[in-house]
């Protein structure tokens, strides 16, 4: 669907819904309008994460309270999600024009504009728009913003793109047909795009990612993306996205339960390919290549079988030992590609291990680097955007664990446990004496339910961070 933001100094005229903010315990502002007095007579405080306070006082046609917790715990995370639940709660009324008054918005602008990325966003291709989903194009106002930051607005604009490719049903969007959409994302950005069909992919040797898609009828693609927009500047920022259209798990299958979500297996590679959209959008001074590895994961008779030993893009031998660790074996391939062609840093993101999703639960997306500026770097990112990201550990036993008695690598470890170090690092191997970054979004990219005021479905989670963090690598 279509929306617009836009700042403004003070309230806006006119609007049909007001969104305001309430700090735990610091109620005086709230407490004036009208019917306001009874709710906080029943109890409500304004804690983080609570029911927003809905009052009627005719103008605005709507109030919405958002509680923000106390204030010497507010982050830019409080305020994407206060935008997003005070959003959402709005537009059940159908309302298209909402103003959003937020204690300390402007210095948490670039997490303000995803938060009504968040709670505007709504996934129409298979079914008519709800009647809050069908307002013409609604205007979000952010109060007290001198100006949308260019590239927090290409983000979220991007973001909506990304979202839609990975609700998508599998059906929809094999390889080729990705391709087509993530290529036709990037039309007027000048953004020059190379594709790799299978015959190209042969010709480099890419066995990683042609082992990988050989069981699908539907044919392996590698998307590469390539925004100059420094020319005076000889450096590289690589983003490798894993683009695993569907995982059935191959021949290793994975019980029916597991495959329910599997479509947003491609949510790496479209966060990669969101954020050169925002950037070169937003006209950053930047060179970026996005590269997508794009395939399908099916167990037909041409499938790839656990034991079989493939040769990567840069030679590397692999014996398979299950097949559904398949999105390290598309990842090296793009991530040995990126190194071949002379990228400065590697950045690759992944819906890659269960192992990330249980030690985070979903709040944030689990890291391992092997350079400190990458690593200051995705911090600040995270902060900014507030798609907040953690740091594992890269001992280097998890690296140990993936080293083959027939091959240079085995794609899985015998030993427990550590399977998101054990993924990454196998990933890492690939980009050896680069600076590298691996992110893992297992349970971040997709919400199972609606949450924090983001519908069910994708969160883009990736774009503003990868954008932001490539702004401020060539800051």
């Amino acid at each position: 669907m279509a929306f617009q933001v836009e700042a403004a100094a003070a309230r806006p005229a006119g609007v049909d819904a007001l969104v305001l903010g309430a700090y735990q315990g610091e109620l005086e502002h709230i407490a004036e309008w009208p019917g306001a007095a009874l709710a906080l007579a029943q109890g409500w405080q304004g804690r983080q994460g609570s029911r927003p306070l809905v009052l009627f006082p005719g103008t605005p046609a709507r109030l919405v309270v958002v509680g923000l917790g106390p204030r010497a715990k507010a982050t830019a995370r409080t305020i994407r999600r206060a935008v997003a639940q005070g959003i959402r709660t709005a537009r059940v009324a159908g309302v298209s024009r909402i103003a959003v008054d937020l204690p300390e918005v402007a210095r948490y602008a670039p997490a303000a504009v995803a938060g009504v990325g968040d709670g505007m966003y709504a996934f129409t291709a298979y079914r008519p728009p709800r009647h809050d989903e069908a307002v013409g194009t609604p205007v979000v106002t952010l109060v007290g913003v001198d100006a949308i930051p260019p590239l927090a607005r290409a983000a979220m604009e991007a973001s909506v793109a990304v979202r839609d490719w990975v609700n998508l049903g599998s059906n929809d969007k094999p390889p080729e047909r990705l391709a087509d959409l993530m290529t036709q994302s990037l039309d007027g950005l000048g953004v020059v795009i190379e594709r790799l069909d299978v015959k190209a992919l042969q010709a480099l040797s890419a066995g990683g990612i042609l082992g990988v898609g050989q069981g699908s009828s539907h044919p392996p693609v590698m998307l590469v993306a390539k925004y100059a927009g420094a020319p005076g500047d000889p450096r590289t920022l690589a983003l490798v996205g894993k683009g695993i259209t569907f995982d059935s798990g191959g021949l290793s299958l994975k019980p029916g339960q597991g495959m329910m979500t599997m479509k947003t297996d491609m949510a790496g590679a479209a966060a990669v390919m969101g954020a050169v959209a925002a950037l070169a959008a937003a006209k950053a001074p930047v060179n970026v290549w996005a590269i997508g590895c794009l395939a399908e994961n099916m167990p037909d008779g041409n499938a790839q079988r656990p034991g079989d030993v493939v040769r990567t893009l840069d030679g590397t031998t692999v014996e398979v030992l299950n097949t559904d660790a398949e999105g390290r074996l598309v990842l090296c391939d793009g991530v040995a590609l990126a190194k071949q062609r002379g990228a400065a840093a590697i950045v690759d993101i992944a819906t890659l291990t269960g192992a990330a999703a249980a030690a985070l639960g979903g709040e944030r997306a689990a890291y391992l680097a092997t350079d400190d500026r990458l690593k200051a770097l995705v911090e600040a990112a995270a902060d900014a955007t507030a798609e907040w990201v953690w740091e594992m550990p890269a001992d280097e036993q998890f690296r140990k664990n993936i080293d083959s008695s027939i091959a240079d690598l085995k794609n899985v470890a015998s030993a427990m446990g550590g399977g998101m170090q054990v993924g990454g690092m196998f990933v890492g191997t690939f980009a050896e004496g680069v600076p590298w970054l691996h992110v893992d979004i297992a349970g971040t990219a997709f919400n199972a339910e609606p949450r924090h005021g983001t519908a069910q479905g994708s969160t883009a989670f990736g774009v503003s961070l990868l954008a932001e963090l490539a702004a401020g690598y060539f800051a």
